[in-house]
């Protein structure tokens, strides 16, 4: 009989630790946390990289008469986008180009390539 009070008043002190843990969630994001997303995502919308209307498709084609592979790509638009803003951020030539074949998986005369049909094709910058 002690044993059982034991037990169910040590629940009962567990049960209520784990109350009082209800209010703050760690995994929550902040305000702060979701304005600086924000801002990373507006960042395409900012003065000096603008994407156009039929830019995927324009963007596909350009590929396509690089490798006709190329467009076929999961992901082949964001890594387009990434492209973009390595542009944006001033980055050499040779490091958009390596980030490219990294991307893509392919050589550096091809990302060359895939780098200037994104420059013209996807992000005026």
């Amino acid at each position: 009989m002690r044993a059982m009070r034991v037990w169910v008043a040590g629940t009962a002190v567990a049960i209520g630790a784990l109350a009082g843990c209800a209010g703050s969630n760690p995994a929550t994001p902040t305000t702060a946390a979701s304005t600086s997303e924000a801002a990373r995502g507006a960042e395409f919308l900012q003065p000096g990289l603008r994407f156009s209307e039929g830019a995927e498709e324009r963007y596909r084609r350009a590929l396509a008469e690089v490798d006709a592979r190329l467009p076929e790509i999961d992901g082949v638009l964001g890594y387009g986008w990434t492209i973009c803003l390595d542009l944006r951020q001033d980055k050499t030539d040779t490091e958009v180009a390596a980030n490219a074949a990294t991307r893509f998986k392919v050589d550096d005369a091809t990302a060359k390539e895939i780098v200037e049909a994104t420059r013209t094709s996807l992000c005026r910058v």
